[in-house]
């Protein structure tokens, strides 16, 4: 049996807050550090951070950690290696199903669901472990991946409380909406915090519209929500079959294009690593003018400078990428999402009310064991536990609600879909796309660019640009493209790393390196 202690460890500095999982795996592959080291330091992290950031909703046993550890520890010394992420921590979204055996709940930060036992794991669980990945535990979310009640803050949950941003100076209720410029966005919310904060140099989370993006957006992440079902869906607690994907959180593209290749559902015919060049020179871009895409927040007052710096950042980077691409087209015109509406009603939000009921339920009598097995009994739960569940400062679900009582015909919910489908991609992405001659279209993260994403069922990304003077809250850029356009964005994002600054850690979190 091999185990290495942090006491008879290679001295070796290890600063958890930029170290991406590429540099791990050198370091193990050198025989510098071994996995049971890594999770002891990651562990130590998570004690040190995570009673003011709330990113954790449980850490996997230490015993179970251990041991995973130091099986993959000896699986390298006998000289296998299951591949490039053999032996690096990884954090999950807790709506993720994880079976009991592997020491994590399954609650989507909803407490009716807190003792709940999945028969199984998700489909991409066992893919993850397969590839000798270790799960340091699962992480916040707005319950039900934000789409119990609207209008509440993003990243608070009845089981863990409200995540908090690594970088910014003060608190999410310092901000009056739900992406004011102090919250750390969501719903895969303690995914991005738990990765900026050093508590693994990696993470899953999941995007119904916009939950892999802004979140990221806003931890200097790297991420990509696929084209729908590239990635398996099955075991992720559901919103909409229609619009769910899980996706990687990263902080490097090449860390996001390994962990991409563990997550397909079919191997690509060569990995996504391939698309790694860090040149613009083959890539014709389209820009969105950022006065124009933003998103509104009510605390978004033009005294603080925030909005103009974003716009002038933004602009900036522009200039950059029209020196380097193939071809630049600035400002071009790009159907709203404003207008996927069928009589005054979004076209999304009907079909992820359609949705929600019937697979949910499917979901909830699919578990080992569970106090609650429909929609109906959570909202009856939340009810009577009003004082946990619907506090003062949350108190909705009337998005469940609505869900419970849709009446949404089969012929209604295709129109829907139909309509939602052409004006996203007929009329919006593939009609800019055509009309400009260009391969991807590029705009802020801070906007509904994800729900173009959504509309069409195409991959988006975002990648990390600059930190807000007014609190210190990241803030970069969304690119979107093409049905199964996976390697172009990744050449994207390489391309995007090899012309701005390096993500820089958070600020607040800095401290002297932990020596191995």
């Amino acid at each position: 049996m091999i185990i290495r202690s942090s006491e008879t460890s290679t001295e070796k500095d290890m600063d958890l807050l930029t170290l991406d999982a590429k540099a791990l795996q050198a370091l193990l592959t050198d025989g510098q550090v071994m996995s049971y080291d890594l999770v002891k330091r990651y562990l130590a992290q998570i004690v040190q951070h995570d009673d003011k950031l709330r990113a954790m909703i449980k850490t996997t046993p230490i015993e179970l950690l251990e041991a995973t550890a130091i099986s993959l520890d000896e699986e390298r010394a006998s000289g296998k290696i299951r591949g490039p992420l053999h032996g690096i921590p990884i954090l999950i979204k807790d709506n993720i199903a994880t079976h009991p055996s592997l020491g994590l709940p399954t609650t989507v930060g909803s407490l009716a669901l807190l003792s709940s036992k999945p028969s199984k794991n998700a489909h991409i669980i066992d893919q993850i472990i397969d590839a000798g990945l270790i799960i340091m535990g699962k992480t916040n979310l707005p319950e039900f991946a934000n789409a119990r009640g609207s209008k509440m803050p993003n990243g608070w949950s009845a089981v863990r409380g409200q995540t908090e941003s690594a970088y910014v100076r003060g608190r999410a209720e310092d901000g009056n909406t739900p992406e004011g410029h102090w919250n750390p966005s969501g719903s895969s919310t303690g995914s991005a915090v738990g990765v900026s904060a050093g508590y693994a140099p990696i993470a899953i989370g999941t995007e119904t519209d916009g939950s892999l993006v802004s979140p990221s957006n806003r931890a200097a992440l790297y991420t990509i929500k696929p084209t729908i079902g590239l990635v398996s869906g099955e075991g992720i607690i559901p919103i909409s079959s229609t619009f769910d994907s899980a996706g990687p959180m990263t902080k490097s593209t090449y860390d996001l294009a390994v962990l991409l290749d563990v997550l397909v559902t079919e191997p690509a015919s060569e990995s996504f690593t391939t698309s790694l060049t860090g040149s613009w020179s083959d890539i014709s871009v389209a820009a969105l003018d950022p006065a124009v895409w933003k998103l509104e927040m009510d605390n978004d007052n033009p005294a603080d400078g925030a909005r103009d710096q974003i716009n002038r950042e933004i602009r900036e980077a522009y200039k950059a990428i029209e020196e380097k691409a193939k071809k630049f087209v600035n400002n071009i015109d790009l159907i709203s999402p404003d207008e996927f509406k069928i009589d005054g009603e979004s076209c999304e939000w009907t079909i992820v009310q359609a949705d929600m009921k019937p697979q949910l339920n499917a979901y909830l009598e699919g578990l080992e064991e569970s106090d609650v097995r429909s929609l109906a009994e959570i909202i009856a739960f939340n009810e009577k536990h009003a004082d946990l569940e619907l506090p003062p400062h949350h108190p909705r679900q009337d998005t469940l609600i609505k869900s419970q009582n849709n009446t949404t015909s089969a012929e209604e919910y295709e129109r829907n879909l139909s309509f939602l489908r052409q004006m996203g991609r007929e009329k919006g992405v593939d009609l800019a796309l055509k009309t400009h001659g260009v391969d991807v279209i590029i705009g802020p993260a801070d906007s509904e660019l994800s729900s173009m994403a959504s509309a069409t069922g195409y991959p988006i990304c975002a990648m990390p640009l600059s930190y807000l003077d007014l609190n210190g809250r990241p803030f970069g850029m969304a690119a979107i493209a093409g049905k199964h356009q996976e390697h172009l964005l990744i050449k994207v994002m390489s391309a995007w790393e090899a012309t701005f600054p390096a993500r820089q850690p958070p600020p607040q979190l800095v401290n002297p390196v932990c020596s191995l």
